[in-house]
């Protein structure tokens, strides 16, 4: 499983310190923005959580990445790209249709919240202790967020707002993910 892991992982790395490289002007065209939203640029739906803020924000997402690889590196198989697209639109389509208060968003951060829900908690429900441990503190620290409101520090590191509720997002677009695997799961074997 480890061989595998780190293909998948370096090339996702490899995609964000690339798009980290491209420039403001490419940068900006691939965030999530309502106003060109509006516009009929979808793409944006996807793209938005490949770029980021600079590279503080990049590297953040990064170590997030391998936090996903050493706690749950079964993700990291042949449909990991199917889930980063699923995770991603179920993230952007949420803060479209819910959060009319974001009319910009860029970062990877809610999707990886959902990657950690598909890769914990099938774990945790196996009696893991560790990963029920890393899904709480995932789940606490997103509650907090919320709550509370992002760190000011984090947001001056990264250079802008912190959307905590994209981790809601993600963690929820994660769940109904799981769900829908194992209803499907079920009516395939009858």
């Amino acid at each position: 499983m480890v061989k595998r892991v780190w293909p998948q992982a370096l090339l996702l790395i490899g995609l964000l310190l690339l798009l980290q490289t491209v420039g403001d002007d490419a940068q900006a065209i691939l965030r999530f923005s309502r106003q060109a939203l509006d516009e009929g640029a979808w793409w944006r739906l996807l793209t938005a959580h490949f770029v980021h803020l600079g590279w503080i924000h990049t590297i953040l997402n990064i170590l997030g990445v391998l936090m996903c690889c050493a706690l749950a590196p079964q993700l990291f198989d042949y449909r990991l790209w199917l889930k980063l697209v699923c995770l991603a639109l179920g993230v952007s389509l949420s803060l479209w249709c819910w959060s009319p208060e974001i009319t910009v968003y860029s970062g990877m951060s809610g999707v990886l919240y959902g990657l950690l829900v598909l890769g914990l908690w099938p774990q945790a429900r196996r009696k893991d202790r560790l990963a029920a441990l890393a899904l709480a503190m995932t789940a606490g620290w997103m509650l907090w967020q919320l709550a509370v409101g992002p760190s000011t520090t984090e947001e001056q590191w990264i250079g802008g707002r912190i959307a905590a509720i994209a981790h809601l997002y993600g963690f929820g677009t994660g769940l109904t993910m799981m769900l829908v695997g194992m209803v499907c799961r079920r009516i395939s074997s009858g």
